[in-house]
């Protein structure tokens, strides 16, 4: 009997390194939230977009990449996945102040939605003291802007892989 628990057991972690490795594949092992592409299986989690828990079924269609950070983000085991930090450093006088964060709240979103129909919404103040204004921007969503930027032939922009 244990030997048949013992092959039960291989088959099954077979058959889940084999559901990984086709996710990532289909994925082309990049993280679905941030965007970074990996080299290898080690660096990525399979996530699934609606958890087991909340009904979401184990097939593959519900699965996704998500780089570590990403996914503990997700699962709350770490503050925020990878973001761009935007900080006022209170050496404004407030009446230009008020600009700062129209920026990021308004200006931002928009013409990002403009550009590649896609709106990016900072987040404020992520595990940041509330002493000074802090705006976090999504990596995933500046990589997407980046590429379709890159990518218009009616503007001059140059790509930060050009850098």
């Amino acid at each position: 009997m244990s030997t048949e628990n013992n092959r039960s057991s291989e088959r099954q972690e077979s058959t889940e390194y084999q559901t990984k490795l086709t996710v990532h594949e289909r994925d082309q092992f990049t993280c679905d939230n941030c965007r970074e592409t990996f080299a290898d299986t080690l660096s990525l989690d399979v996530d699934h977009g609606v958890q087991r828990g909340q009904g979401g079924s184990n097939v593959i269609q519900n699965k996704s990449s998500k780089c570590r950070r990403c996914h503990e983000a997700k699962h709350g085991e770490r503050d925020h996945a990878p973001t761009i930090r935007s900080r006022s450093t209170k050496d404004m006088i407030p009446k230009d102040f008020r600009w700062f964060p129209n920026f990021w709240k308004n200006q931002l979103p928009a013409l990002s939605e403009l550009a590649v129909d896609c709106r990016i919404q900072p987040k404020f103040n992520i595990a940041e003291s509330k002493s000074y204004m802090a705006w976090h921007i999504p990596i995933g969503d500046l990589r997407e802007l980046d590429r379709a930027l890159s990518e218009m032939d009616n503007i001059r922009y140059e790509s930060v892989e050009s850098y």
